[in-house]
């Protein structure tokens, strides 16, 4: 069987079981995943990239848009999505395999399009027990790696001649940029390496043609998103994740203070446990009450909010989305990273990759470097997060498939095995082995995450079947509106007469509170509580709804005139 078939029915099998994955997934929804969705619904409905009302700059635009295009031929827009993931996903073996072949030969390359395939890290995981594990999709990532990949293996061949191919290069960097901010450092990184490479072999001018196509291609793919930006921002920018993710009150002080601020807090969440200065920061209102604080919910155009103290927030219930438990105490940062890398490379197959990388042909690894800063250089200048590491990956498939090969050739002269499909084989089998017992306890739709989930899809189908189109739904959980089809605004953290207030404002039909997410309701009657507007008041000590209706798993009351809090 020639080299190419094998690597087809290798990237077959990787999208045959990410496919089943995603089945089993059933109606869970993670955050940023439900926030991808309806900035592409948006953009399919002709309202433009827009969030929670708003011009939006936080999410980068290319996931949202392919969404968008596939959900236009008919495809429910939750499928869209995951298709994308799957397809990319399947399809990163072959960029993988390219660069494979250039640091060990075609049976490195297929080795290492398997390990890359079984990769726990890069599946689009289903739900699990809370605390068990990591779940690494989210809505951009597999599409980010094979473009990354894609871009550095269409760089070596372009260095082999053929301006075709530095073009290709050039876009694809460009693209990677549009699905995730990391591409940014991608394309930097990525210029620099083939730069130093021509100065080095001083080579004359005319071979920098090449690379100036490929810059001048990047930019090209660039540009509209550029344009967007400076019109969203009122300034020229390549990206508004950072001020967007920044506390409240910090749009004055520079990028970099920003990014480090917005990383201690992130950090906290992620690695300590405590979710308190993340939920102030990221969903509180201004002091006016008329705005959300955070510019990750929209850009909007007027003055801007005032510097204070951010107003505290009530309580986080215990969140079946997190593991619960007392809080964990601080970790040291060099112990955060190691677990962020050990999240997405198990330390086991790190120690193989590692003696890859020493028995691997050198020439290679000058390519492999923009894809490695592009996994560690934001998370030294921010804070580590599994998923933004998530390059390193298939480089430690790439490189465990070298240190695999190798030692299939010694065993094989050795006792005279196959070794060189065994090994392999074993490896790949070792690394599916967390997604098939995730797959084995989500496959009955019986994890709480899978409970909540449905329990969303259940409110949000409610409020379809009795809300007119086009009626605005505020809920914490973006999948609520999601199920609804309906417009959404992030419900924030804060009092409920500071919460109706705003609802009122942005003219929201709708607010649904949650036990499992941050609520001003201490005691709710049901799982989940739909407060209906109609322009009431909130002012009094006590919540007083008027009953419309109840099921075992929500209560639905109005707040009318004379209603009160």
């Amino acid at each position: 069987m020639n080299e190419r078939r094998s690597l087809w029915l290798v990237v077959l099998a990787a999208l045959a079981l990410r496919l089943v994955l995603l089945v089993a997934r059933g109606d869970y929804i993670v955050y940023d995943e439900g926030y991808y969705l309806l900035l592409a619904r948006s953009l399919r409905a002709g309202h433009g990239y827009a969030l929670n009302g708003l011009p939006h700059v936080a999410l980068s635009p290319l996931q949202p848009v392919l969404v968008a295009l596939v959900s236009a031929m008919g495809v429910p827009d939750l499928w869209a999505s995951r298709l994308l993931a799957a397809v990319c996903g399947a399809l990163l073996v072959f960029p993988v395999a390219s660069l494979a072949r250039l640091a060990g030969g075609p049976r490195v390359a297929l080795a290492a399009a398997v390990l890359t395939a079984a990769s726990p890290a890069l599946m689009t995981f289903v739900p699990f027990f809370p605390g068990e594990s990591w779940n690494l999709y989210f809505g951009s990532e597999p599409l980010f790696l094979l473009l990354a990949f894609s871009a550095v293996a269409a760089a070596v061949r372009a260095e082999q001649g053929g301006w075709k191919w530095w073009a290709a290069a050039g876009a694809l960097a460009g693209a990677s940029y549009l699905a995730r901010a990391e591409g940014l450092v991608l394309c930097g990184a990525l210029m620099l390496v083939v730069s130093l490479r021509l100065a080095a072999r001083r080579v004359p001018t005319r071979a920098w043609r090449g690379p100036a196509v490929a810059a001048a291609a990047g930019l090209v793919v660039a540009a509209p998103y550029l344009g967007y930006l400076h019109s969203a921002l009122g300034r020229w920018a390549v990206s508004g994740r950072v001020q967007a993710a920044s506390p409240a009150g910090a749009a004055t002080t520079s990028l970099v203070e920003n990014a480090r601020s917005g990383g201690k807090v992130l950090e906290a969440f992620v690695w300590q446990g405590r979710p308190e200065a993340f939920v102030q920061a990221m969903y509180g209102l201004d002091p006016t009450g008329t705005r959300m604080a955070s510019q990750y919910w929209g850009v909007r155009r007027g003055p801007a909010p005032l510097a204070v103290t951010a107003v505290p927030v009530p309580a986080t219930p215990a969140s079946t989305d997190s593991a619960a438990g007392a809080t964990p105490p601080r970790r040291s940062s060099l112990l955060v990273w190691w677990q962020g890398i050990t999240t997405v490379v198990p330390w086991w197959l790190g120690v193989i990759a590692l003696a890859g990388l020493a028995l691997g042909r050198r020439g290679v690894l000058v390519w492999i470097l923009p894809l490695a800063v592009s996994a560690l250089l934001p998370s030294l200048a921010t804070y580590v997060e599994p998923r933004s590491l998530l390059p390193l990956a298939p480089l430690a498939a790439l490189y465990a498939a070298i240190a695999a090969i190798r030692a299939s050739d010694t065993l094989a002269g050795l006792w005279k095995l196959r070794a060189s499909v065994v090994l392999p084989a074993a490896l790949a089998i070792a690394l599916m082995a967390p997604a098939v017992r995730d797959l084995v306890h989500a496959w009955p739709q019986t994890t709480s995450l899978q409970q909540v989930a449905t329990a969303r899809r259940d409110v949000g189908e409610y409020l379809a079947r009795h809300l007119s189109a086009g009626e605005i739904v505020m809920s914490f959980h973006p999948a609520v509106a999601i199920w609804a089809d309906r417009p959404w605004r992030v419900l924030p953290s804060d009092s409920f007469e500071r919460i109706a207030a705003y609802a009122e404002r942005e003219h929201a039909a709708a607010v649904v509170f949650s036990r499992f997410e941050p609520s001003p309701i201490q005691r709710p009657p049901r799982a989940f509580t739909i407060v209906l507007l109609a322009g009431g008041a909130a002012s009094a000590p006590t919540v007083q709804l008027q009953q419309v209706d109840e099921t075992p798993l929500l209560f639905v009351g109005r707040l009318a005139d004379g209603s009160s809090r």
